[in-house]
């Protein structure tokens, strides 16, 4: 899979959860979804016009951190453990796939 095809499961991937977020029942889940689809926006937008530049190519960083973020909320938090399990995961294979992309 290339860079550009990466970044453009990115704006669908982002478009999922912008449209989650107008349904989320909490707002703090809510601002989390937002915050998350502008992430993968941008990524997207970096990968989509240069996807040879060096922040394309490191992206997967960006994937890799949210992910271990998310397994330390759910190792701290019982109310957030399922959803950060989840988000570790999802985050974990945008990273695998974008490191697969940069090669």
């Amino acid at each position: 899979m290339s860079v550009r095809r990466v970044a453009a499961s990115r704006i669908a991937w982002g478009a999922v959860l912008l449209a989650a977020s107008r349904v989320a029942e909490q707002p703090e889940v809510a601002a989390v979804l937002r915050i998350l689809a502008v992430r993968h926006f941008v990524q997207a937008a970096v990968g989509l016009t240069w996807p040879d530049s060096v922040a394309a190519r490191w992206a997967w960083l960006a994937d890799s951190a949210h992910s271990l973020s998310m397994t330390g909320l759910a190792a701290a938090s019982t109310r957030w453990r399922r959803p950060a399990v989840v988000n570790a995961v999802v985050a974990a294979a945008w990273a695998s796939a974008s490191r697969a992309a940069s090669k």
